[in-house]
């Protein structure tokens, strides 16, 4: 990886910096502290050094806008490695032991008094308690058209694996059983495995080795499944599935290149695979109706960001965008970390969205209605969502009939 020149083209993405003001938050400083300067990390007192990489969003924003390729979130998650402290382990139990019980602790987490709940568990259990089970969207969609052969040219009969995420096998259990509806839908064939997170949130977290684990047995899970395509419908799911086969065979995944390869090929967003759909709306369904789009949609992988793609086509002008849309805030470990900074750039991305969307000015016409694609946003938005609104997942608008 290249070293930073200290050019400043990553500032202008970076949404702590935005919503701070604070440039010692900003990748170019990161990027400072964990280069060769007289600023080494080594010289540093060591919660010091825990402290300032935790303050690192991940969302890659500032990857995207610089020239030397100098990934900042990868720098801060190898820091956080080097200098591990509870919250990661608290994250780890979260991610790794934790997710059978997360729509047990939704449950709880709309039970317990604000004032009772911890300050840096807060956010987390807003986020969490706006998916409780039975407090999603009502579906308004029917698809009337199901691009099936085209499915059926480019897929050649090969089946289909549902990767459903932390979230998809936990609280909102309606995602997984729209997303087998839509491939239903489809002609495809379904085949079922057993996967465990992506390992995303725990890279980021400096959690490598929970990391590899998480990626071997999603690896072990799809071969045994007979390495089927691997449809997704969460972004960061799909970035952080794409990274497996990223080095090939030198991160020791895949048997050989031929298997890298093929993996690569098999991560699909589930959106792309309904690219071509038509759909009508029904009873319920808002005038306007907003979309997130999360940071890690857009990647270098020629699909783009296929969910916007698809309700495009499928609401026309009824969907409205941000013109610059920004980062819901999620930033995984930062939700134990630093709070405060997560929800400031939620506010922020919630002020970007009244733009689009107007709500503010007349929330008993046009009430704030969100979706997304994205597991991690849609427990962000939730949380920090003005009174009144409603966010959810694409998928929740399906109906399934």
């Amino acid at each position: 990886m290249a070293d930073c020149v200290l050019c400043g083209c990553c500032l202008e993405g970076c949404p702590l910096l935005a919503a701070t003001g604070r440039e010692e938050l900003s990748p170019r400083a990161k990027a400072l502290l964990a280069g060769p300067s007289k600023w080494n990390a080594g010289e540093l007192p060591e919660t010091d050094v825990a402290a300032l990489t935790g303050l690192c969003l991940g969302c890659g924003r500032c990857e995207k806008l610089c020239p030397q390729g100098v990934r900042v979130p990868v720098l801060m998650a190898a820091m956080r490695a080097g200098h591990p402290d509870f919250k990661q382990w608290l994250w780890k139990q979260w991610i790794t032991k934790l997710g059978p019980f997360w729509s047990l602790a939704a449950r709880g987490a709309a039970l317990a008094p604000e004032a009772f709940v911890p300050g840096s568990l807060g956010l987390a259990l807003k986020g969490l308690k706006g998916l409780r089970p039975g407090k999603g969207l009502a579906p308004w969609l029917s698809i009337t058209r199901f691009p099936a052969q085209a499915f059926a040219a480019k897929h050649a009969g090969r089946a289909v694996a549902v990767f459903d995420g932390c979230v998809g096998q936990g609280p909102r259990a309606a995602w997984a059983e729209t997303a087998r509806f839509l491939l239903r839908g489809l002609g495809a064939e379904i085949v079922e495995a057993k996967f465990s997170c992506c390992g995303s949130t725990l890279g980021m977290a400096g959690l490598p080795e929970a990391q590899a684990d998480a990626r071997r047995a999603n690896i072990a899970a799809w071969r045994g499944a007979g390495r089927p395509l691997l449809a997704t419908y969460c972004a960061t799911c799909r970035k952080g599935l794409a990274e497996y086969a990223a080095g090939g065979i030198a991160g020791g995944l895949f048997a050989d290149e031929a298997e890298a390869a093929l993996w690569r090929a098999a991560v699909t967003p589930l959106a792309a695979l309904l690219a071509g759909a038509a759909a009508k709306t029904g009873r319920g369904a808002p005038a306007i109706v907003g979309y997130h789009q999360p940071c890690h949609a857009d990647l270098n992988d020629g699909a783009g960001d296929a969910d916007l793609a698809l309700l495009s086509g499928l609401l026309g002008l009824r969907l409205r965008t941000p013109a610059k849309g920004g980062c819901c805030g999620f930033g995984g470990i930062l939700q134990l970390v630093a709070p405060e900074l997560s929800l400031k750039v939620g506010r922020g991305c919630w002020t970007s969205l009244d733009g689009a969307l107007g709500f503010s000015a007349a929330p008993e016409v046009t009430p704030a209605y969100v979706l997304t694609g994205c597991s991690g946003c849609a427990m962000q938005l939730s949380a920090t969502a003005p009174r009144g609104a409603q966010v959810g997942h694409w998928l929740e608008i399906i109906l399934r009939k």
